[in-house]
This record gives structure tokens, sequence and C-alpha cells, in this order.
């Protein structure tokens, strides 16, 4: 099957990593990634920056910085391997961000990674693999963690 538009969910944890690795070697030549981070609009005020993003953009002043520079981490590292990508910043929740991103883009396929950042506040609320699943318009491909040996 050909994918020429891959959405794939992305908050920058190794799960993600997975899912934007999967999401690369899924696309067709000519294809286009859509790298979507979706988050809690808030105030803006001083940004803590994760130690992994130091160097990765400009956040001053910008109450999104964080996701954005998170972002751009996987943009380059997509484009470094010669894939055409965009990045979309959503202002929602991760499934809703995902499938409204989906749906725009008339995707073929949307990734996404079996578990992310959100921690035990999945468990009160479902997790994101599972809520894009079944509400997607399209396939859905759900990268987890490679089990070890004897697993």
């Amino acid at each position: 099957m050909e994918y020429r538009t891959v959405v794939v969910g992305y908050d920058g944890s190794d799960d993600a990593e997975r899912a934007v690795d999967a999401a690369a070697d899924e696309v067709s030549e000519g294809g286009t990634v859509h790298v979507v981070t979706a988050f809690v609009p808030s105030p803006v005020g001083d940004v803590l920056l994760p130690t992994e993003l130091v160097g990765a953009g400009p956040v001053a002043g910008d109450p999104h910085g964080v996701e954005a520079a998170r972002q751009r981490v996987a943009l380059k590292r997509l484009r470094r391997q010669g894939v055409a990508c965009e990045g979309h910043l959503v202002p929602d929740g991760a499934a809703a961000a995902i499938l409204d991103v989906a749906r725009r883009e008339h995707a073929d396929l949307v990734v996404v990674g079996g578990r992310g950042r959100g921690g035990s506040r999945r468990f009160v609320r479902g997790s994101v693999a599972a809520r894009v699943a079944s509400h997607a318009p399209v396939s859905v491909l759900v990268v987890h963690e490679p089990r070890a040996e004897g697993d």
C-alpha cells in the first residue's frame, strides 16, 4: 500500500520517537509526514526548557515554546532522512489533535506511539493510541517499545 500522507503524533517520548521513525519508513517517496504536537494552552510565563531541548530554538515569551522546540527536533530528524514533513502545533488534547490533522490533511495512515508522556493520566482518560485507533478515518499503526528476548 502507498501512503502519501502520513500523520504522526509526537510528544518527545521514546514511543513517539519510534513512531516518527515508523512514519518515515511508511511514507511513500514524494509523500509527506505531518508531525502533530498537542498542547494545553497556558498563559505566558517562565518556561523551564528540558535539557534535551537546549539550543533547539527560541522559546522566550512563547508559552508553547517547549512543544515547538520539541517538535523541531523531530522535524529536523525527518528532513535529515530526506523525508518531506510539516509540523502542526495544536491547542487540544493529543487524540483530538491527531484526528483533526488526519482529517484536514486527508491522511492515508496515522502513526502513534503506544505510550506517551501522559503517565498515570492515561488510566483516567484512556490511552491516546486507543482513542485514535477507534476514531481514525484511516488505518492506524501503533508503535511499541521492542520486547526484550524472552518476553
